[in-house]
Formats: C-alpha cells, sequence, structure tokens
C-alpha cells in the first residue's frame, strides 16, 4: 500500500509509504495542431521548454487512436524539430490528409516515436479499429455479484511487519519488499476466485523521486536518469506529479497487462485521501502531500470492466524530492464496480504496521542501516518467491483472456530463466533485483524500478 523509509535523526520514522475549449487548461499561447481543410492530428498542445505538450486529445482522433497520451512532449515531426506549439502545429498543416507524420516524443524521460495517420478539417472521420474479438470461455449475460464470505488476516511473510485484512477465499498474496536500509515497499494483491476481480495494494518496485534541475542535467542527472541514493535505494529524476497524475501513470503502464482494450476515462483529485495518509503516514520534514484518483475501462473475460486507482504523492517543501506514500486500486465488472470499491476501502482501512516491526526499524542506526544493505542479496533472495508468485497472480487474472492472445516464452536475462507469459500486450520488464514482471502494450519500461526488457524466445 505504501512505500517506506525511516530516517533516524535522532529517532524519527517517516514511512514513505475533440475537445473544443482549451484556454481553461493551458495559457493563452497554447495552440491547436488542427485546421480547415489543412492536416490535423487531434490534439491540443501548449508550448514546452523542449517542444509542444499534449494538453487535450480528441476521443477516437488520429493522435489518441496511434498512442499519443496527454503530457507527451513531441519535439519533432518527421525528423524536423519543433520549438514551441505553432511550429508543431505548422509542421502537422504542411501535411496532407492521408499523409503520416512521426511524430518524435519525450514520455517522462524516455523517448519515442509514434507513427500518426494524419487527417482533416474537412476529410472523413479515419475508420475506426475494429472490436477486440469475442472471448469464447467469456461469461454470458450480467456480471456475477462479487461474493465476499468475510476477512482473513493477512501477515507479512518476510519481516513480520504489517497485517491486513482479505477477502476470504480469494487468492491472496503479498509482503513487504526491502530495497535498501531506508526503502520498503508493502503490497498485496487479492483475485477472486472467479477471475473477474482483482485487488491492487502498494507496489514492490516503488523508488524516490527528484525533480529534474538544470543542476542535476549539468551534473550528468537528466530527467529519465536512475542511480542509486545509498540508504534511501534507488531514486530516479522525475517532474513532480500530483496523486491523480501518479494514479493515472501507474494504471495506464500496469494495468494494460492485466486487462484488454484499457482507456483512461477521467480523474479526479481526493483530499481527504491526502489528509488520511498524512495521519497514517505522518512526514518527519515539511512536506505537502496530494491524493487523487484516476479510472479507466477495459474489458476482460468478455465483459465490460472498471478499473479505479488510488494514489497519494508528497513533495517536501523545498522540492528537493518526492515519494508515493499510498497506493491501491482494483479491476471489476464495471456492474460491481462500487461494491469492489467498498472491498477495496474495507482491505486497505485494515492495514497495521506491526509494532514491534515499526520500533525496531526507526530504532536502525547508520551502523545498522550499512549492515542492511551489504546484506540485500539476501533479502532480494527471501523476496523473489513471493514476487514470483505476485507475477502468478497477475497471469491467473489475466488468463481469462488468453484464448485470444495466447503465450510465448520470454527470457530474463539477469536471472537465466524463462517464462511463460501471455502475449496480450508484447513488451515484457522485469526488475533484476526482485524478479517483478510488468507487460506493457508499447516499448516503454515503467517508470519505477529499475524494469529492463525480457525477450521472446518461443
Amino acid at each position: 500500500m505504501m512505500s517506506a523509509k525511516f530516517v533516524k535523526s535522532p529517532i524519527l520514522a517517516t514511512v514513505f509509504l475533440g475537445a473544443a475549449m482549451f484556454s481553461n487548461v493551458f495559457n493563452p499561447q497554447a495552440a491547436w495542431a488542427q485546421g480547415h481543410g489543412k492536416g490535423t492530428i487531434g490534439l491540443g498542445a501548449k508550448d514546452a521548454a523542449n517542444g509542444a505538450e499534449v494538453g487535450v486529445l480528441t476521443p477516437g482522433g488520429p493522435a489518441e487512436r496511434a498512442g499519443v497520451r496527454i503530457g507527451d512532449v513531441i519535439t519533432a515531426v518527421n525528423g524536423t524539430p519543433v520549438a514551441n506549439a505553432t511550429a508543431m502545429t505548422d509542421a502537422v498543416h504542411s501535411l496532407a490528409p492521408g499523409q503520416t507524420a512521426r511524430l518524435s516524443i519525450l514520455r517522462v524521460g524516455q523517448r519515442m516515436t509514434i507513427s500518426v495517420v494524419i487527417g482533416g478539417g474537412n476529410a472523413a472521420p479515419a475508420a475506426q479499429p475494429a472490436p477486440a474479438p469475442a472471448i469464447a470461455t467469456a461469461p454470458s449475460g450480467p456480471a456475477k455479484p462479487i461474493s465476499v464470505s468475510g476477512y482473513t488476516t493477512f501477515t507479512d511473510p518476510l519481516e513480520n511487519a504489517f497485517t491486513m485484512q482479505a477477502p476470504s477465499g480469494w487468492h491472496t498474496v503479498g509482503g513487504m519488499a526491502r530495497r535498501a536500509a531506508l526503502q520498503i515497499n508493502a503490497f498485496l494483491r487479492s483475485v477472486s476466485p472467479d477471475k473477474m476481480t482483482y485487488l491492487v495494494v502498494g507496489e514492490p518496485t516503488l523508488i524516490g523521486y527528484v525533480p529534474p534541475a538544470p543542476w542535476r542535467t549539468a551534473a550528468g542527472y537528466p530527467e529519465g536518469k536512475l542511480f542509486d541514493n545509498g540508504l534511501s535505494g534507488l531514486t530516479k529524476v522525475l517532474r513532480y506529479k500530483n496523486g491523480s497524475e501518479y494514479a493515472r501513470l501507474y494504471g495506464q503502464t500496469t494495468l494494460q497487462g492485466l486487462c484488454s482494450n484499457l482507456r483512461f476515462t477521467g480523474s479526479s483529485e481526493r483530499a481527504e485521501m491526502a489528509a488520511n495518509a498524512d495521519k497514517l503516514v505522518p512526514s518527519a520534514f515539511p512536506a505537502v502531500s496530494s491524493g487523487g484518483e484516476a479510472r479507466f475501462s477495459c474489458t476482460h473475460g468478455g465483459q465490460e470492466m472498471e478499473a479505479r486507482m488510488e494514489v497519494v504523492t508528497r513533495i517536501a517543501r523545498d522540492g528537493a524530492m518526492w515519494n508515493v506514500i499510498f497506493l491501491k486500486g482494483f479491476i471489476a465488472p464495471k456492474s460491481q464496480a462500487d461494491k469492489a470499491q467498498e472491498i477495496l476501502d474495507h482491505v486497505g482501512g485494515s492495514f497495521r504496521y506491526n509494532a514491534a516491526w515499526s520500533q525496531k526499524q526507526s530504532a536502525l542506526d547508520q551502523a545498522a542501516a550499512n549492515a542492511i544493505n551489504r546484506n540485500m542479496k539476501h533479502y532480494f533472495q527471501q523476496e523473489q518467491p513471493i514476487i514470483r508468485s505476485m507475477n502468478q497472480s497477475d497471469e491467473t487474472f489475466s488468463s481469462m483472456d488468453d484464448i485470444v492472445s495466447g503465450y510465448s516464452t520470454y527470457h530474463d536475462a539477469a536471472t537465466g530463466n524463462d517464462y511463460k507469459l501471455s502475449n496480450t500486450n508484447p513488451y515484457k520488464w522485469t526488475d533484476p533485483s526482485t524478479g517483478r514482471i510488468v507487460s506493457t502494450p508499447e516499448n516503454i519500461p515503467p517508470t519505477w524500478g529499475n524494469y529492463q526488457p525480457m525477450h521472446r524466445v518461443g
């Protein structure tokens, strides 16, 4: 549920656990990449430091269908750099409907190229993609009500660090993943017996972040750079994201590997979530927390599904660092979403740290923390069976759709292991230290952890 950091100085415990209007979102210098009878790709953008930042996408438009996302920064069109939104608009307008615009994109530190087929203000809308094929094993009729006969206490099997209430009879796995002496992440996954509801609490491979800055770039740490921050574990240079922004980012990256045809449907700020997180996870230094929610639709087992992610992020008031301190969500049949939310709230609200473990962790001195870091290989070896069980939970849930995609063998170069994984999303990533596997539809690794590509071998 949360990423934990404990600081001893003195004994302090800090736990980190077609759009019509645009001016209300961006400044008056914003420009539309649309025209009347000219090339159009269906997006709105504003000036960025090194190009044009996408702020609005026309639903079903060429850019959205090609995979462009809000927040992407377009730096070039067909190889020609664009300095701002106006230059990007002019480059698109210069192309005729039917031509292809190769957009050079910067997305949270990752560079990529997305090809978009140009539309036009007077041109007929491009054909919509064909719907996903029906799944032979899909349940018929409306989704069955989610059934929970009660809850059982789940105890962290690795360090006895926490307990949580999980639905009785559901397949549940979790634990406390330690990435460094002061970087700890609690997590839990629970799949309903019919494989139609999936609860997500925490993420074992969460890391810390620092915002980009000119001096960091000059020192060799541009946005997207990952580095080892010693006792505090892995840290990445990344622009601060509030709760709803991170919820969307995590959902679009992780949930796509679990539920087909994932589509973002909206987000909202959740101030009460941040307030509750601050009570549960007080900060040892001046900081500001932001809570938010992102919602998605997708298809699973022949049913229309709803997915929700809730996240609280916290940034130091001096802007020196930020973290994710709370993360939970679910995937469930759309008609059962509110019931799934009720269950998730019960599970997340039952989280409790073991008092003896918390006292021991917060009392770490420098020597003890150094000793833990020297022995991290031992911790990783203990965690890997739990993480493999978590990966299997992902596969268990996604197996409802495997008749469409089939399986392939993917190789993990770090461990030498081969895995039989679903082809629903073709790109597979593994975190070398934990063995956590994440599937994505695009060749973009998760922005947390040290994820490396897995290669398809058969």
